[in-house]
């Protein structure tokens, strides 16, 4: 029998996100693809995805999903066999705050569509900012995303930013993966991440930006396989 490997997607994203992952990985693993929205609070989030997943559970998470996986492994240790994070955060960041907020603020306002257009150049490698089959789905799945949705999302993230204290709590093998053209989350987060996890390993994805799982899909893939395999 397979083991299962949940995937959360980041803010504003869906199971676009990891297409080419749940493509090529379903002959090793039960790939699950879980759009964490229900609710405004990181427990309750976390809540939401343990009543979903099996007993036990390969547990991989990108941006906000990284975010949450540190919260769901640090929760229930007992039941995340390893763990992948990927260009995510941890420490309290007032800028990447008020930035939510503005970002909420916008959203109140029927902003969506101009502020993602805005934030493009923020979450993809410069050099493939006129490369439509990247860019086109990217901003379809953005933008098609509910604003309530987003609410829930970014006010989760705002009243529960910080996860540094849950860190020692994660005991299984977790890969932390940094993309070195990261605009969003810098190296240095990722690697205190890392250095906070006991059994945790650091690696770094070369020309790529914030969105590596859909930048770099093939790279990341072959982690994933190298990783809940090994």
């Amino acid at each position: 029998m397979k083991e299962t490997l949940i995937l959360i997607p980041g803010l504003g994203s869906t199971e676009v996100t990891w297409q080419h992952q749940t493509q090529h990985l379903g002959d090793l693993l039960d790939v699950q693809v879980l759009v964490m929205d229900q609710a405004k609070r990181r427990a309750e989030l976390v809540e939401a995805l343990l009543s979903q997943a099996p007993e036990r559970f390969h547990l991989a998470g990108h941006s906000f999903g990284g975010w949450l996986a540190q919260a769901v492994a640090a929760t229930a240790p007992e039941r995340v066999s390893k763990l992948m994070l990927l260009n995510t955060y941890a420490r309290h960041n007032p800028e990447h705050i008020g930035l939510l907020e503005l970002f909420k603020e916008n959203l109140h306002q029927g902003l969506l569509s101009e502020t993602l257009d805005a934030n493009l150049q923020n979450i993809i490698f410069p050099g493939r900012l006129e490369d439509e089959k990247l860019v086109q789905p990217i901003q379809k799945m953005l933008k098609g995303f509910p604003p309530a949705s987003y609410e829930h999302q970014v006010q989760a993230m705002i009243d529960d930013y910080a996860t540094e204290d849950l860190l020692p709590q994660i005991t299984c093998p977790t890969l932390v993966v940094h993309a070195r053209e990261d605009n969003t989350f810098p190296s240095a987060e990722l690697e205190f991440i890392a250095d906070q996890i006991p059994a945790a390993q650091f690696t770094i994805i070369e020309e790529c930006g914030h969105m590596s799982p859909m930048e770099r899909p093939q790279a990341i893939t072959a982690l994933m396989r190298l990783w809940f395999e090994g």
